[in-house]
């Protein structure tokens, strides 16, 4: 073998054992978003990537074995061709020169190329590395096999895993990585991605309306004192109950009603309620936001009822209230532009006890608990065992509260100072 060819075939080896390397690196490090967003538009070439990520496992193991085997072969020949043309000193230098271009041109070079173009290196290898991977796939298989077995002596289970929970975190950081420091329209935006996320978490309870801010009317009452009711009333549907204001009978929607009255040109005599009124959609107060937004979606429903374990009415949800977990407070013409929460100059905040924990987290970017209780008054005595005094103040969970206003055994008004606004 001359020293041309030699050189030649050395080269050779070093690059494939680099465009082997920086396949490794690209498929791996591909966004699988992307890929996703390229194969919808029919990449067939990102379809491949997209097949390799999804058997990761196998992929990788396919290329290291080539990758192995190219790595074995270059000191091999190297070895035969130095013992023959060069002396001890010169092959002993010559080795040395080719484990450093090994390190660099089959290892590092490579994959800090394909970091800078990620998509198109990805994209490039694909195909290649897809029929290489059916090709290898039976030895692959074996290799694996054994693998697992060894894995499996030391008590590790390479088939257990929890991919929906680890998607669920890759994309929340995804989030946080890709959003802006200091823009209000980003932290915006940050904000409702992470809001969706949460909705598969968070119960309705956490949401609704609490049956004591719930609009109900006395289904026996004379219709027009019902068309009083209704006049005087600002929500869209109202629950009517019979007997009494647990036994909730059906559902009465505003336009309806005044549209029946139209039709009957204002003879009260005319109106049957029964007629008007459709059943009531009851649901636990345990499901989960993102079940319900479906079921909204499914029923083509914009009202629920929330019950407890026994049955006792809780409050209410509308899709309006699943919606504003997701882009903040919604206001309309009928809302008022305070929602129980007041800044103050000092940076304490006054809130009713009504309030929900979780519109005081989002809104002043706090971490009360959420998970015992969902206002902050349910909060309070659930962590203090009692219900407290006026003028009483705690510490909980890094926040000072102290109770301004209580109405028999409610909590009414209280002031809440962040840990920072304590230490100043």
């Amino acid at each position: 073998m001359g020293y041309s060819l030699f050189f030649i075939g050395i080269f050779s080896l070093l690059a494939l054992a680099g465009l082997i390397s920086g396949a490794e690196t690209a498929v791996t490090s591909a966004s699988r978003a992307y890929l996703y967003h390229l194969a919808k538009k029919g990449n067939e070439r990102a379809k491949k990537v997209i097949t390799l990520q999804e058997n990761l496992s196998t992929s990788i193991s396919t290329i290291l074995i080539l990758n192995q085997l190219i790595l074995y072969l270059i000191p091999i020949i190297s070895t035969l061709f130095s013992v023959k043309h060069f002396t001890a000193t010169g092959a002993a230098i010559w080795q040395i020169i080719l484990a450093f271009l090994i390190m660099i041109y089959a290892e590092i070079f490579p994959k800090m190329l394909v970091i800078k173009f990620t998509i198109p290196f990805a994209l490039f290898f694909g195909s290649f590395l897809f029929r290489i991977v059916a090709v290898l796939k039976p030895v692959t298989a074996i290799l694996e096999l054994c693998a697992k077995w060894t894995l499996a002596l030391i008590g590790i289970n390479t088939n257990r895993g929890s991919p929906s929970e680890q998607a669920d975190e890759e994309l929340r950081g995804a989030i946080e990585m890709h959003s802006s420091e200091g823009d209000e329209e980003e932290a915006q935006k940050k904000s409702m991605l992470k809001s969706i996320l949460d909705l598969e978490e968070i119960s309705v309870s956490h949401a609704m309306v609490h049956r004591k801010n719930l609009k109900t009317i006395n289904a026996s009452l004379p219709i027009e004192k019902i068309a009083e009711e209704l006049t005087n009333c600002h929500f869209s549907r109202v629950p009517l109950w019979k007997d009494n204001q647990e036994n909730i009978i059906g559902i009465l929607q505003t336009k309806t009603f005044f549209r029946a009255l139209q039709l009957q040109n204002g003879n009260f005599e005319k109106i049957k309620i029964s007629q008007l009124m459709f059943a009531p959609w009851f649901i636990p107060e345990t499901k989960h936001l993102l079940d319900q937004l479906q079921d909204f979606r499914q029923k083509r429903e914009h009202f629920a009822l929330v019950v407890d374990e026994y049955g006792d009415l809780k409050g209410c949800i509308t899709l309006e209230d699943v919606l504003e977990e997701i882009v903040g407070e919604i206001e309309d013409e009928y809302d008022t532009m305070t929602n129980g929460i007041k800044l103050q100059s000092d940076g304490s905040v006054i809130a009713e006890g009504v309030t929900p924990i979780r519109d005081l987290n989002r809104e002043f970017d706090w971490n009360l608990p959420e998970e015992e209780a969902a206002t902050i008054a349910g909060y309070i005595m659930h962590e203090v065992r009692k219900i407290p005094d006026i003028g009483q103040t705690y510490v909980l969970s890094g926040f000072k509260i102290e109770i301004l206003k209580r109405q028999h055994n409610q909590i009414g008004l209280v002031k809440i100072t962040p840990s920072t606004q304590m230490s100043a």
